[in-house]
């Protein structure tokens, strides 16, 4: 905002016309019109007129208006200390900002390095695989014999005694290997391997740790916005 449409502004929520304004500011109508339309500025004595007569606030004003037409105000005293305590806040503003970026870009750092610290586990996977128990005394190929339709010394075929159990394992146990079981044992096979990614127990600190550092560049975009 001008100078003057903000002097025109304060006159008309007073209700006045620019005759009753000038006179209470005990300036020349003219004149005033000039200020309003930018024509003219006021000397330190004419603005404390109209600081009286307007019961403008300086700090306000300073605010409201373009910093340009401040310049053109600047050797009046009042404007020139609103103008000082304005950029001083607008420093210690900035500064408030700058330093809440900073830390949250460091917070935002170490905890994307405490992440990436502790690496996705990447290791070849023995996949296992056992179609039931073996009794004890039966032969170790039960289930294949069963396979090829035959059945067991009870008379069961292979779906009644089919009961499977998996397990992967880290380690190479070879082809096969026996674990006991109730009434006899199991007897594992290798019928895949594979290598297979275990994510990081801190895999989920990259999302704060993102969030932390977008927030510090936010928070620098807003200092520098409002500068």
């Amino acid at each position: 905002m001008k100078f003057g449409d903000y002097l025109r502004q304060k006159r008309e929520e007073s209700g006045w016309t620019q005759p009753e304004a000038a006179a209470k500011a005990k300036i020349e109508q003219s004149y005033l019109s000039k200020l309003e339309t930018g024509k003219s500025y006021p000397s330190e004595d004419i603005f404390e007129r109209l600081v009286s007569a307007y019961s403008m606030d300086t700090a306000e004003m300073s605010a409201a208006i373009f910093s340009a037409e401040l310049d053109k105000l600047r050797e009046i005293k009042a404007v020139r200390a609103a103008v000082l305590a304005r950029q001083k806040n607008q420093s210690l503003f900035m500064r408030g900002w700058l330093i809440a970026g900073l830390v949250m870009i460091m917070i935002g750092g170490a905890v994307l390095g405490l992440a990436y610290s502790i690496p996705d586990d990447q290791r070849m996977k023995f996949h296992y695989r056992s179609e039931g128990v073996i009794m004890t005394g039966e032969s170790p190929q039960i289930f294949e014999l069963l396979e090829d339709g035959r059945e067991d010394a009870n008379g069961k075929n292979l779906s009644e005694r089919t009961n499977y159990d998996f397990q992967v394992l880290r380690d190479n146990k070879g082809p096969t290997y026996i674990v006991p079981a109730k009434g006899g044992y199991r007897k594992y096979s290798l019928y895949d391997k594979r290598h297979e990614t275990t994510l990081s127990p801190l895999v989920w600190l990259y999302g704060p740790g993102l969030m932390f550092l977008f927030g510090g560049l936010a928070c620098f975009y807003i200092a520098r916005r409002w500068q």
